[in-house]
């Protein structure tokens, strides 16, 4: 809608959807999900540090918005503490051992959206079904993070999602929206409809707050009283163990038991960058935050800042960067254990300053990834999504993903982003255990001869970038991340620019209008300046305006934490994904 036809919005009644943020002292825990953030909170309240709120939280959001993520997922995790170095928990999905690059044979047409411009696959095979199901590393991620920066048993921070499983979730609109979403493919395995539709096979729906539907998960409370008493072990070998192998391999994905019992979480340093005074901390390697990195370089050497945020100028300045570590990623990102993957580049100021110096400043001209000689690529590889940009018309579905936060009284800080990849994983439920998996395939590119082709054993291009952020004397003053899938990038580095360079409040960061340059379009938030809307329209970018308030997730949805230089600390979560939360401690 142009200005000049645009309605007098003294005229129009308008609903104005915000959230107030949470203040305390003593510790705080932002999640998607009550259920989770109280999970945490209730840690911190009985003496926990961080790690344990982060741990209890995350096991109980797999419980309380299993379409996001769970045991059957995977994720990864950044620690600091006020005077530590920072330190990253992995704990990816990675490619069965049997895996190949063949393994998923191409059909004709378009690819599908929920590819993520993928070329389409027979049967949909990499997008949901046992052969979509990569090896799941939560459960042993989190028991790493404990044994390692924690406090407390496992099987005390387990408890909390123990009898979430056990007691029941109510149901709330939005449970009923995310069920019947996906009704007709979750339809197709009988153990997910069983477990998480009516009898019937439709979605649970709460009419009265008084009697509210109640989802129940007993052979998922089993599964998890099984953990909490033999240890992490008991996902990876035994009886849950065999369960999963014996469910998968007979409906045909090549999976053995070495996939996991030969799976390991691991710790490693971050991927840092110092920007406009403040230190980013997140994870590297074939993930969003590698890009997320290449993403804030290329905007400082735009210098962005210095404009007006809601201009022309600085929205396709910030378009640009955006595009432009997009293309780098489709070209040259995977598995650096398996190919080359230019991560020293990407993550080179030099390499930002040569990119930024051929934008045009006043119309957006080709995307191309840089070139494979400057990234010191010999592999001779194609390139996936190759025509990703202003002419493409491949779009990109977001995926099921959830982010919790956590900042304790004495500054520790943790950011864990965990994932099942789409909204319900793989749909495939292995029978008595209750565990709901991931498809982490579908990040690999299906057609062979890429850099991110699948491998046995291989780890996927990921989306995930939790971060924090740290001043000069080493303490972390934001933690953050989002859900979103390809969206979760472009959304990082917006809220570090609203954070540092405009010195918002942490709520008004995640409520300020952003804008998303992961597919062809160039969505924004409606709320921007319809003559900025015009503008961007006339230098090229294929404009394509989205309302927060219809809630149909355009967006990456974040939560965080801030902290002052006194302790005082403050979360906020996203006002348009209903669930979300921050809990404070005193």
């Amino acid at each position: 809608m142009s200005e000049s036809t645009s309605p007098d919005l003294h005229h129009v009644t308008e609903w104005q959807v915000s959230r107030a943020a949470a203040t305390a002292a003593g510790g705080m825990v932002a999640a998607k999900h009550p259920a989770a953030a109280e999970a945490g909170a209730a840690v911190l309240r009985n003496g926990g540090n961080a790690v344990d709120a982060i741990v209890a939280a995350a096991f109980a959001t797999g419980v309380a918005e299993p379409w996001m993520s769970g045991i059957g997922g995977g994720g990864y995790m950044v620690i600091k503490g006020p005077w530590t170095n920072a330190s990253v928990v992995s704990f990816p999905m990675i490619a069965p051992r049997g895996a190949s690059p063949d393994m998923f044979p191409l059909t004709s047409g378009a690819g599908d959206p929920g590819l993520f411009g993928w070329p389409a696959v027979v049967d949909n095979a990499n997008l949901h079904g046992p052969r979509s199901a990569a090896v799941p590393g939560v459960v042993a991620g989190l028991s790493l993070a404990l044994s390692r920066f924690g406090t407390r048993p496992l099987a005390d921070l387990i408890a909390p999602a123990l009898r979430l499983a056990a007691d029941g979730v109510p149901v709330t609109w939005h449970t009923t929206l995310i069920q019947a979403k996906d009704l007709a493919t979750m339809r197709r395995y009988p153990e997910t409809a069983r477990i998480f539709l009516d009898r019937s096979g439709y979605p649970l729906v709460t009419i009265e707050q008084t009697s509210p539907a109640i989802m129940r998960q007993p052979d998922l409370a089993a599964t998890l009283d099984a953990i909490a008493t033999h240890g992490p072990r008991a996902f990876y070998e035994g009886p849950i163990a065999e369960a999963i192998v014996n469910h998968l391999s007979d409906a045909g994905a090549p999976w053995s038991l070495k996939d996991l019992t030969h799976y390991e979480a691991t710790i490693s340093d971050p991927l840092a960058i110092e920007y406009n005074g403040q230190w980013l901390h997140t994870v590297g390697g074939a993930t969003g935050g590698t890009t997320l990195v290449e993403s804030l370089l290329l905007l400082d050497e735009l210098n962005v800042r210095a404009l007006d945020p809601s201009s022309p100028e600085a929205i396709h300045r910030t378009a640009q960067a955006f595009r432009q570590a997009f293309a780098d990623r489709f070209a040259w990102l995977a598995d650096a254990e398996y190919i080359d993957a230019p991560l020293a580049v990407l993550a080179d100021r030099a390499y930002a300053a040569e990119r930024a110096a051929s934008f045009a400043p006043d119309r957006l001209g080709p995307v191309r990834a840089g070139d494979a000689r400057r990234m010191g690529i010999s592999h001779g590889l194609g390139v996936s999504v190759p025509d990703y940009g202003p002419s493409s018309t491949n779009q990109m579905a977001d995926g099921s993903t959830t982010h919790l936060c956590a900042i304790d009284r004495d500054g520790l800080s943790v950011s864990l982003t965990q994932t099942l990849l789409s909204v319900w994983g793989s749909r495939v439920t292995i029978p008595g255990t209750g565990i709901l998996l991931n498809n982490g395939m579908m990040w690999f590119d299906p057609e062979p001869g890429r850099p991110n082709s699948v491998a046995g054993g291989k780890r996927p291009l990921s989306n995930m970038a939790p971060a924090l952020l740290s001043g000069e004397d080493g303490a972390v003053t934001v933690a953050f991340g989002s859900s979103g899938g390809r969206k979760i990038m472009n959304c990082h580095a917006q809220l570090v620019q609203h954070i540092v360079d405009a010195s918002m409040g942490i709520q008004e960061a995640l409520e300020a209008p952003r804008i998303d340059a992961s597919t062809a379009d160039l969505i924004l938030s409606s709320r921007l300046p319809q003559s900025t809307i015009a503008a961007l329209a006339a230098m090229g970018h294929r404009v394509s305006p989205r309302d927060e308030r219809l809630l149909t997730g355009d967006f990456a949805s974040p939560v965080a934490i801030s902290r002052t230089p006194s302790g005082l600390l403050t979360g906020a979560a996203d006002p348009w994904y209903f669930p979300a939360c921050a809990v404070g401690v005193e």
